[in-house]
């Protein structure tokens, strides 16, 4: 269980908008730019996929959904 939520957890460090679904082991996330890369670099390495993405210009932030892969 620990294991599954470590990408929740990493998101929860630069965003207060974190959605998890621990069926499908995805996450719905609102990010701000400066933070973007780090977070997709991160949840890269814990086996997760970017499978959406889009732009607030507002708020200078992505709000993207990422999925585990090898479920």
């Amino acid at each position: 269980m620990i294991k599954c939520r470590r990408g929740y957890w990493l998101c929860e460090e630069f965003s207060d908008y974190v959605l998890y679904d621990k069926t499908n082991d995805s996450i719905l996330v609102n990010v701000h730019e400066d933070f973007f890369a780090t977070v997709y670099r991160e949840l890269k390495k814990l086996g997760y996929k970017l499978v959406f993405q889009t732009r607030i210009e507002k708020s200078n932030s992505l709000t993207c959904t990422f999925i585990k892969l090898g479920n």
